[in-house]
This record gives C-alpha cells, sequence and structure tokens, in this order.
C-alpha cells in the first residue's frame, strides 16, 4: 500500500495550527528547533523560504512533551 502524499505548507498555516505568530514559526525553523523544509530564494530575494508538514510538526510537538 503507497503511503498517502501531504502537501507542504506555508508558515501561517503552522501558525494558525499552534496558535502562534508567523514570526514564532520562521524563527524556530531557523534554529532547527521545527521540523522544516527551507526553499532557496530567488535572484530578488536572498532569504529562506519554508515550508512545513503538518503531520512533522504533530509528531515533533508530541515527542517534546
Amino acid at each position: 500500500m503507497a503511503a498517502a502524499f501531504e502537501h507542504f505548507v506555508s508558515a501561517d498555516v503552522v501558525a494558525d495550527f499552534l496558535g502562534v505568530a508567523r514570526e514564532t514559526v520562521l524563527a524556530l525553523a531557523r534554529r532547527g528547533e521545527l521540523p522544516a523544509h527551507p526553499l532557496s530564494g530567488d535572484s530578488k530575494r536572498l532569504r529562506k523560504t519554508w515550508r512545513f508538514k503538518l503531520s512533522e510538526i504533530s509528531e515533533h510537538m508530541e515527542q517534546s512533551q
């Protein structure tokens, strides 16, 4: 049986999921304290874009408690 496909979500979605500010999600991702997948910025933006999987966030939160 094949694994279910899961879409990546934005920091805004994770912030809503966790009940925190978007900036908090991004700071945790930058520090490696939240499972995240960085995407390189294009030539106009030199900063990274972060994407997340809610299943990874949920599992991380369960293990952190």
